[in-house]
């Protein structure tokens, strides 16, 4: 067997982090040292359960320690009116029964947790962990990057220890939460700005990958037809995030993506990213329209300073088979 490569995943607990810690806990290509939670589209309590859940789902509770972190974005949320360019987007979607139903629930539909949280922050243990590995560790951040911004703050000399940070973030002329800004990184760019600018090596796994390997529902009936608990959470998952596409019209050919799930996939075979692009990054943290953009150069003309690749195209089929053979055992 391959060495296992060592990762914390930073995790906001909701649909597709879900799939993402099931595959991160599922694979033998990774040795998942701890799961750090920050707030995400639900309180940082919700998450942290969620988080749980999954983990006593596969019987890994005690195997894996989970550290709740920042329940607010560094500094975002201090100035006011900074949203006021961004206006709301109707996100309450209904199924065909007209029923409520949320991209991201507030507690996932499986058993409730017996495991306990760890009561260290989040932050103190990645700094402590950091610090103390004999080995360079990989950082898998899937939320808003808000505990590993603020730990390089704590102790930038963590840097030292960090083998890479994979990011689900960002994307290259589209968005999700805005025009041009992606979610993740939109909640808390300057987070994002601070660990792109501590110069470790950063892959950004964003919308542009994640779009360009949507899962459908026949994709779903296959980790369904698996039987085991994990297929058939990542299948409801995949269900779900569809129907919320449909009802809200995000979806016009009945897909769609499990973003955080990729960004774990990319670490486990970095060959799922078909298109990898070694480009400068910057972010938007100036409150205008662009607030909370990712900012990358495309003029080319590979600099021997540049440690950030953005991600453009995925596989979908081996994507796909990698979460069938996670989800099997």
């Amino acid at each position: 067997m391959k060495k296992q490569i060592p990762v914390i995943l930073d995790v906001d607990t909701g649909s597709d982090d879900a799939a993402a810690i099931l595959l991160a806990l599922l694979s033998d290509r990774l040795k998942v040292l701890g799961i750090t939670v920050v707030r995400g589209a639900v309180p940082l309590s919700n998450c942290v359960q969620n988080t749980l859940q999954v983990l006593d789902l596969v019987g890994m509770g005690a195997q894996v320690p989970v550290y709740p972190g920042c329940p607010a974005p560094m500094v975002r949320e201090l100035t006011p009116g900074r949203l006021t360019n961004h206006p709301h987007h109707a996100t309450q979607a209904y199924d065909k029964q007209g029923r409520p139903i949320q991209l991201h629930p507030p507690v996932l539909p499986i058993p409730a947790p017996h495991t306990r949280p760890q009561t260290s922050h989040a932050c103190t243990y990645l700094v402590e962990t950091l610090k103390n590995s004999p080995q360079k560790v990989t950082l898998i951040s899937v939320g808003m990057p808000t505990n590993l911004g603020m730990a390089f703050r704590m102790d930038p000399t963590i840097a030292d220890k960090v083998e890479e940070v994979v990011f689900m973030g960002g994307s290259v002329d589209k968005g999700n939460a805005t025009p041009v800004a992606e979610s993740n990184f939109f909640r808390d760019p300057e987070a994002a700005k601070i660990v792109l600018d501590s110069g470790v090596a950063c892959r950004i796994i964003g919308l542009n990958a994640t779009h360009s390997a949507e899962f459908h529902r026949p994709d779903a009936a296959r980790l369904a037809s698996l039987g085991t608990p994990a297929g058939r959470l990542v299948a409801d998952m995949i269900e779900n995030r569809i129907q919320v596409g449909e009802s809200l019209g995000w979806t016009v050919d009945g897909g769609d993506a499990l973003h955080d799930a990729l960004a774990v996939a990319s670490v486990i075979d970095p060959t799922v990213i078909t298109d990898l692009r070694r480009e400068p990054c910057d972010m938007d943290i100036n409150g205008g329209a662009g607030d909370g953009q990712l900012i990358v150069d495309h003029r080319g003309g590979i600099r021997p300073d540049v440690h950030t690749a953005v991600a453009y195209r995925a596989d979908k089929e081996k994507f796909l088979s990698m979460l069938l053979a996670a989800c099997a055992g």
